[in-house]
């Protein structure tokens, strides 16, 4: 399992390659990205046509999913033909998920040079270009790249990458693209332990293919179980191979080494043993939602019930007072992060969700579905910073693609439009949007029902795994196979949710009149708080931070906090700001112990301590058993100030979980949102009670 724990924070390195007669050649690897004759061609023949891609497409019944992996995404060529054959051969309601890794992804620059002779690919390559992510270590996923099609891009060393994902202990993946440079140049991405892991992941009579015809190659991968056979090559490559798994005469998939068998590894465990972890993350008991209740209409119950009900699901969402009200009440948030020049949970995962949370609402801008200037904008934000903060960061981002820039105090005033005293960090991508405006559309949506103005509602469990939402009334207002609580730091009302360690945070906004220099802000610049450019001719600024403190009402005392914050760190909007009378409102939000979101299945409590008692003894114990969870129940809160960052993220990792797909962040990223977190913790403290 990937572990970055406490090291420097690098962003991937971009490879070296020059393009010779039309054709990118690695400096790395001293090899062609694909054959200089015609790479398309190549990519169709060996791949496409290898890997019996269209037949399998037309297969598929409404509801399937084909997954398709891939080790060496390279120019992405083999991906744009994928899209193509979907968008040609999809059936309807059928989808495609593809997993691509790669060590060395090229820049966009390059992506672009390399692409551009492929004209008959013009329009797959213009999407993917459009939604490249960043060169940040770990998975990025692109949700609907094509219609039906998602794409999983890992940035990582192939058996790293491998590991992580077998560590679920899943077999996800239809047909294999094994793409990486000729097994003469880059031995490790064809080392026994990699073909072992793509057999591991693979289902019953899943498709391999390849362009190498190498023996060591064919053997390894017959002996883990794959039929292989040759065929005619590409060009002046005589042959190549493809092959189908026969699980019945597959290899033990933990990876031991059998009597005699040769093997690259020096050590007593080979680098899947080493992944192995205790699933206490992982529900025992999991099933595709048919109707599933969401209790909250705010930005977590919203982006929930949107992902349930794009996969067929039908969806109830049951608020106690309107869409959007709670913690998304405010006119305007900002989808912020903040990164360290070291790795850890809390920045790996907040830079994570804030690419994939950019990327989710520039599709919605870009589709028509949020407004732009009402709904919000993507205009960027700078995060003024110290010397020392933008020296280190300048360091750890450097790269033509990084999602920030590092800019002095002159080049942050000509971006924001007023004048800053201080460096910053530039997000040009981020920007501010509506809460309300996003929760009511993501709920529009004909799998969504909405009942409001419910007041508090319970959960109950029936024998019959049917959860039922009751009123104070006692009434029952809806019925479901699955429900998610998402109602904040109020999730601590349902007794199942009691160990929860969440706290509520009272913030209160200010609004300003858009007028002199405050008209003049061209993107949002934070500080302590944060001020975005106007929305309808106002400003909202803020927030204050009151921990534990649940009163909405609002403080004279608080729009002074706001307006000295706002002041502090940017002077030159004293005269915009002073003559103003104050006025905006108070919510409440919610965040955890360890500032981390809590996402995914719900324990029971006394199973999980009494399964996983041995980690009191030794906290790397492995535990080789799943998550005794609540059937059916799962929860996502504490956001915290980032809801607009976080949500679209946590709902998709929550989603994966629900119906048993790969999962969209790496697995130490899965486990630091994981509820299950705290009770592992207060197994390892002693703390029984």
């Amino acid at each position: 399992m990937i572990e970055r724990g406490n090291k420097d924070w690098r962003l991937m390195p971009r490879p070296g390659f020059d393009v010779v007669n039309e054709t990118p050649r690695s400096h790395e690897f001293d090899d062609d990205y694909y054959s200089p004759e015609d790479g398309l061609a190549e990519s169709a023949h060996v791949f496409i046509e290898g890997g019996n891609v269209i037949d399998r497409m037309r297969s598929l019944k409404h509801g399937d999913t084909l997954v398709i992996g891939e080790l060496g995404l390279g120019t992405a060529l083999n991906l744009a033909l994928v899209m193509q054959a979907w968008s040609e051969h999809a059936p309807a309601g059928a989808r495609c998920h593809v997993i691509t890794v790669e060590k060395y992804p090229l820049s966009k620059a390059q992506l672009r040079q390399a692409s551009e002779r492929w004209t008959t690919l013009h329009d797959e390559f213009s999407k993917i270009l459009a939604r490249w992510p960043s060169p940040i270590p770990g998975c990025h996923r692109r949700s609907e790249l094509a219609d039906g099609l998602s794409v999983d891009f890992w940035w990582e060393d192939v058996s790293d990458a491998l590991v992580d994902l077998e560590s679920y202990g899943n077999r996800w993946v239809d047909v294999w693209f094994l793409d990486g440079f000729t097994p003469s140049r880059n031995e490790a991405m064809w080392a026994e332990d990699v073909l072992r892991g793509i057999a591991n992941l693979s289902r019953d009579s899943a498709c391999v293919a390849t362009f190498t015809a190498a023996g060591d190659v064919r053997r390894s991968l017959e002996g883990l179980g794959f039929k292989m056979s040759k065929r005619p090559g590409f060009g002046r490559k005589r042959e190549c191979m493809h092959g189908r798994l026969d699980l019945a005469t597959a290899s033990p998939v933990n990876g031991a080494k059998q009597k005699n068998q040769k093997s690259k590894w020096r050590e007593n465990e080979t680098p899947r043993e080493r992944g192995k972890t205790t699933a206490w993350d992982q529900p025992i008991h999991t099933q595709e939602p048919k109707s599933c209740l969401v209790l909250g209409a705010g930005l977590a119950g919203s982006h929930v019930a949107r992902r349930l009900a794009e996969r067929g699901c039908n969806v109830t969402v049951l608020e106690r007072g309107t869409i959007g009200s709670g913690g998304s009440t405010q006119p305007q948030g900002v989808i912020y992060t903040r990164p360290s020049h070291k790795h850890g949970k809390l920045a790996d995962f907040s830079l994570t969700a804030y690419e994939f949370s950019v990327d989710h609402h520039r599709q919605k801008f870009h589709d028509g579905s949020l407004k732009v200037g009402t709904d919000g904008s993507l205009s960027g934000y700078l995060q003024l910073a110290s010397d020392d903060v933008l020296k280190r960061l300048a360091i750890a981002f450097d790269h033509e693609d990084s999602p920030l820039k590092v800019v002095s105090a002159e080049a942050a005033s000509s971006i924001a439009g007023v004048p800053l005293t201080q460096g910053a960090q530039h997000y040009p991508d981020s920007g501010w949007l509506y809460p309300r405006a996003v929760c009511a559309e993501l709920l529009d949506h004909p799998n969504i029902t909405v009942v409001e103005g419910l007041g508090d509602t319970a959960l109950q469990a029936n024998t019959n795994d049917e959860w039922r939402a009751i009123s104070a009334t006692g009434a029952c207002i809806a019925a479901g196979d699955t429900a998610v609580v998402t109602t904040a730091w109020e999730a601590l009302k349902d007794g199942r949710l009691h160990w929860l360690p969440l706290q509520p945070i009272r913030g209160q906004t200010t609004l300003l009149q858009s007028h002199s220099e405050l008209a003049e802000l061209k993107c949002t610049v934070c500080h302590a708080g944060y001020t975005p450019p106007a929305k309808e001719g106002q400003h909202c600024i803020g927030a204050t931070y009151g921990l534990n403190e649940t009163s909405t009402e609002e403080r004279h005392e608080d729009h002074e906090i706001n307006i000295q914050q706002l002041l502090s760190h940017i002077p030159s909007l004293t005269q915009a700001v002073t003559s103003q009378s104050l006025v905006g409102q108070a919510a409440i939000r919610c965040a955890t112990s360890d500032y981390l979101p809590i996402v995914g299945s719900v324990p029971d409590e006394t199973q999980f301590l009494v399964t996983y008692d041995g980690l009191r003894h030794d906290r790397k114990r492995l535990i080789e058993k799943k998550q005794p969870n609540i059937k059916g129940l799962y929860v996502l809160t504490g956001l915290g100030s980032r809801g607009l960052t976080s949500a679209p993220l946590l709902s998709e990792i929550l989603v994966s979980q629900m119906i048993n797909s790969p999962p969209p962040v790496t697995r130490y990223l899965h486990q630091a949102v994981s509820p299950a977190r705290f009770l592992k913790r207060r197994l390892i403290k002693g703390d029984l009670k």
